[in-house]
């Protein structure tokens, strides 16, 4: 029989989620005129609730069950939105959230733990060795899986000197970093000739990235060169407006992105007649190209400005906000989401290239304490780029 707490536990679990639900506005359980499926899950919720509380073979708390219960609503939306309990809001306060951490680790949770979407070149992580895949299995000997998306990157951007264990992806062995939060200035534009072909890397943007940008598409317009590669690999975060001004450097028409979400202003921008370069073009992108670099490269590939090649860019051209409850807690959530030109999100799936480079010989390496591992991979994707304009293998090679 249940008593009297647990049937005020229930009420109060059953308010508090309708109004997290109605918060995230039937992204989970539809749309606001499905009312009588939403009591449903809510009357199925507190069944399990009580059945667990009750039947659990250690004893759990009510609040303990109730945390786990919203968080599992915000986890089911994205990775990115989060929940904050009453009780850490005071630890939230001060909480900043850069998307660099102050060692540029541009991190997120997957499978339970923190996830390294890209190291910022130039930047502490980058210098020690992180990269793109890597899992951080422990902050300061606290294992992350315990630990919320917020308070991961909280932890990294610690006054002291963070220590890190670290599985980097395709290995089974641990490694131990210690890292100091710093000033640091990710790495800027870079420009080279490779034979026929010029190439420029984007590391980041910033401001200043879009004119810098136009200075060297103008230098590469004046050597005659009329083949470019453009890399965005590993650019996870920066200036979202830089990036759509790069875009608008090679675009004389056509939508470079828009902005889309239920209680947002729409928003849409779309490219000048004016172009700093009218060569051909093409764009590096992996699984760390995401944010701003995503939306370069979905307007590159959405008009027909270039080709992509290499992988799937990540997928998180997103707008959050935090939203505070009445509880006392808070929501994180993500309220809108940047799209190509033909308004499809490029957070559902990302941006897929035209030509797709299989780097499943890389997936699994060994560690080798003599050698750079990452250093002595051959980079199959600017290879396979060249191979398209034309260039020869040797000329990539020489070019790492």
């Amino acid at each position: 029989m249940v008593t009297l707490m647990s049937k005020k536990k229930i009420i109060f679990l059953s308010l508090s989620v309708a109004l997290l639900l109605s918060l995230l506005g039937g992204a989970l359980f539809g749309q606001a005129s499905q009312k009588s499926n939403i009591y449903r899950y809510l009357s199925i919720f507190s069944e399990v609730f009580d059945l667990v509380r009750s039947n659990y073979v250690e004893q759990v708390s009510s609040d303990q069950l109730l945390d786990g219960a919203f968080s599992g609503v915000t986890d089911a939306v994205d990775e990115f939105s989060y929940y904050v309990p009453p009780t850490q809001m005071a630890a939230y306060k001060n909480f900043v959230d850069v998307e660099d951490n102050g060692i540029g680790a541009v991190v997120t949770k997957r499978f339970g733990y923190a996830y390294v979407i890209a190291a910022v070149p130039g930047s502490p992580a980058a210098k020690a060795g992180l990269e793109r895949g890597d899992f951080i299995e422990k902050i300061n000997g606290a294992p992350t899986q315990h630990l919320a998306v917020w308070q991961i990157r909280s932890a990294l951007r610690g006054t002291k000197p963070v220590k890190l264990q670290v599985v980097h992806g395709g290995q089974t062995k641990r490694d131990e970093y210690t890292l100091q939060q710093t000033q640091f200035h990710p790495i800027g534009l870079e420009t080279k000739q490779i034979g026929a072909i010029a190439y420029i890397r984007i590391p980041f943007f910033e401001k200043g990235t879009s004119q810098a940008f136009r200075t060297a598409l103008e230098n590469v317009r004046k050597s005659g060169t009329r083949k470019l590669i453009i890399d965005v690999r590993g650019n996870a975060a920066g200036d979202v407006e830089e990036a759509i001004a790069s875009a608008d450097e090679l675009l004389t028409s056509g939508m470079i992105t828009s902005l889309e979400g239920r209680q947002i202003q729409a928003k849409r921008w779309q490219a000048d007649r004016a172009t700093a370069f009218d060569g051909d073009v093409e764009v590096l992108t992996d699984n760390s190209t995401a944010s701003g670099a995503e939306i370069f490269a979905a307007a590159v590939h959405g008009n027909n400005r270039g080709k992509l090649v290499g992988v799937t860019t990540y997928g998180r051209s997103i707008v959050q906000r935090f939203i505070p409850l009445p509880s006392g807690g808070g929501v994180q959530m993500t309220v809108a989401h940047y799209t190509q030109p033909d308004m499809k999100p490029i957070k559902e799936g990302g941006i897929k290239p035209d030509v797709v480079v299989d780097l499943t010989s890389q997936a699994i390496r060994e560690p080798n304490p003599k050698d750079n591992a990452k250093n002595d991979r051959e980079d199959l994707i600017l290879q396979k780029a060249l191979s398209l304009f034309g260039e020869t293998q040797a000329s990539a090679k020489k070019a790492a």
